[in-house]
């Protein structure tokens, strides 16, 4: 086999392994996520009364039937067509004010009340649908201790 060949077909095999590789990287949906973002800073005074987001891909998926759509969404707010295993930016590279604004509270650009009304508009509606009218109680979590990890650090007085 002549030399010129030889370093085609080893370069075609390293492109190969290397394509293969990173569609295989972008396939891995964790089943249960613990959402932190290092753009949060801890306050200085006093430790955050619940720390991190513990989330079931699997559960909202699988067992709700919820398309990645419905909660990933372009700059426009139009759901994206992904399936399992599409790449996904984080949320935080769009929403990534991590400090809320005193004049404009409800700043969908601010990471915490961009996932506060993801989540809250759907959990309520879930819940509404199950007959509570307010839709604060009911199958779908909505008080902060449903959903978040709650801080063991954090004396209680």
């Amino acid at each position: 086999m002549n030399k010129k060949l030889l370093t085609l077909l080893l370069a075609i095999g390293i492109a190969v392994i290397f394509v293969a590789t990173g569609l295989y990287a972008g396939t891995e949906v964790k089943d249960n996520l613990i959402l932190e973002d290092p753009g949060y800073k801890k306050p200085k005074k006093r430790a955050p009364k619940f720390k991190s987001l513990a989330f079931t891909h699997k559960k909202h998926m699988e067992d709700h039937k919820i398309a990645c759509g419905e909660c990933h969404h372009d700059k426009d707010n139009k759901p994206l067509d992904l399936k399992v295993g599409d790449n996904v930016q984080k949320c935080s590279e769009c929403h990534n004010k991590f400090k809320k604004d005193k004049k404009n509270k409800k700043d969908i650009m601010v990471h915490e009340n961009a996932m506060h009304q993801n989540c809250k508009t759907c959990h309520k509606k879930i819940n509404i649908e199950a007959g509570d009218p307010k839709g604060t109680k009911g199958p779908a979590p909505y008080s902060c201790s449903k959903c978040h990890i709650p801080d063991k650090k954090k004396k209680k007085k």
